[in-house]
């Protein structure tokens, strides 16, 4: 499992980082054409618009959730004990999952709506309809991620799980034997006088 999702984060990011280094070029050349030669290129505004920007910001979706690197407010979570915490987490990657499915279920008809009507950009030729098939396909996709998410919080499908939190942490040491945060500091213990010290007769 971790090599696919090691070979699939890496073939997202290397799609988004094409599509990304493409615009870039392809503005850069419809700004000089036009600024030096008084010809830009046609549909450029259309085509960073309708192709590159969804691009770009569709696949950064489940490149960022197989890095686990989207945004997390831990506030609650790291307060609670792991089965707690594992319910919570649960609860929201299903929250997840029906989203993405909605959101998927609605794409893909948008998707077929703009297909019959051959839709282009704006007042221009420029074919748009293929773009909208990648929102029900990413959305597809990261609704099978928040799957295989719930699957490795309860150890159903092969993986790592999301990090227990401090506190299971905590006690997993303290089972271990190892010394509790503060421990050593303010003992009661004296140190054993030595022998023959000089002490009153």
């Amino acid at each position: 499992m971790s090599k696919l999702t090691t070979a699939l984060t890496a073939l997202l990011s290397y799609v988004t980082a094409c599509a990304l280094i493409l615009m870039l070029l392809h503005v850069v050349a419809h700004a000089i054409s036009r600024h030096f030669f008084n010809a830009p290129i046609y549909g450029t505004n259309e085509i960073v618009s309708f192709w590159y920007l969804p691009i770009i910001a569709l696949l950064g979706i489940p490149a960022a959730q197989l890095k686990g690197e989207h945004i997390a407010v831990t506030l609650v979570i790291d307060r609670l004990g792991e089965a707690s915490a594992r319910i919570l987490r649960t609860f929201g990657a299903a929250l997840g999952f029906a989203l993405s499915v909605g959101f998927a279920w609605f794409g893909l008809a948008k998707a077929i709506e703009y297909t019959a009507s051959k839709a282009t950009a704006g007042v221009t030729d420029i074919v748009t309809w293929p773009v909208y098939y990648l929102v029900p396909l990413v959305f597809a996709g990261l609704a099978l991620l928040y799957l295989l998410a719930i699957g490795q919080l309860w150890h159903l499908v092969p993986g790592q799980a999301p990090a227990v939190t401090p506190d299971a942490e905590l006690t997993e040491l303290t089972d271990l034997g190892a010394p509790a945060a503060g421990a050593g500091h303010g003992s009661t213990e004296h140190p054993q006088r030595p022998e023959g010290g000089g002490g009153r007769a």
